[in-house]
């Protein structure tokens, strides 16, 4: 039997989105949610969020998708930050006042800290959020790790190589990574039986559902991960791998739950 995260990515983002993740939460269908917490809606959809004990619920750090003010593309924020030319008190005060806001709408310390299109390993960025958080709380919240234990194909190759190895790995919450592809909805079954095959105990797979939203450059593999995530041939897979869905409850302790 193996234990892994699967973890939803951008609640918060849009109601359609939140709506199916909420709908799998209810199936026990996924272990956990990361929030985007500069989200108008956090509040109203909190309390949904909150009612599922079980479901971890982490923070998504933010740096490239737009809610209320502008932000520059993920191109510049890499080009930026491998130069050496974000701020480095704009970070801080960015990680503060997302941290802020989550403990505020969520009423809890995020359960662990991944980001927005993977932007919490990239250098100055990372380095921020390990100060900020032994700032806030003495110790170092569990985070996400990229970093895969075997060849996950090239797009997963670069995103590991933006500065995973450079995070504290006794403190990431996955001893393995698995969940990226091109986002064609087709591949999504096949690609999820072959990372439940190979992922390691206690690895973490992302995924990415929701309905239908035309705003969302994702719009056409949401709904296709949403409704195989919620059939009876996801759940006949985990069967047949010995999968176990890991929940809030196998996080390690970090004196701040609930």
């Amino acid at each position: 039997m193996r234990s892994i995260w699967l973890i939803a990515d951008d609640f918060g983002q849009a109601e359609a989105i939140d709506r199916g993740i909420l709908t799998l939460a209810l199936q026990g269908r996924i272990s956990g949610t990361s929030v985007l917490v500069e989200s108008p809606r956090l509040v109203e959809c909190a309390g949904l969020l909150r009612e599922h004990k079980e479901l971890a619920r982490g923070l998504h750090f933010n740096l490239t998708h737009v809610f209320d003010k502008a932000r520059p593309g993920l191109r510049q924020v890499l080009l930026a930050a491998y130069t050496g030319r974000l701020v480095a008190d704009d970070l801080v005060r960015a990680w503060h006042q997302q941290l802020d806001r989550f403990e505020k709408v969520l009423q809890q310390v995020p359960d662990y800290i991944d980001g927005h299109q993977h932007v919490h390993q990239l250098p100055q960025v990372r380095e921020a959020m390990l100060q900020v958080m032994t700032q806030r709380y003495g110790q170092l919240l569990p985070f996400r790790s990229t970093l895969t234990k075997q060849a996950r194909g090239f797009k997963a190759f670069v995103i590991a190589s933006l500065g995973a190895r450079r995070l504290p790995q006794q403190h990431c919450m996955n001893s393995d990574f698995a969940g990226v592809y091109g986002f064609q909805g087709k591949e999504f079954a096949k690609k999820m039986a072959t990372w439940l095959s190979d992922i390691a105990d206690r690895g973490l797979i992302m995924c990415h559902p929701g309905e239908t939203d035309e705003a969302d450059p994702l719009r056409a593999s949401r709904p296709m991960e949403l409704k195989y995530l919620g059939s009876e041939a996801f759940n006949e897979a985990c069967e047949r791998q010995k999968i176990r869905l890991l929940s809030r409850q196998d996080l390690p302790v970090t004196g701040f739950k609930e």
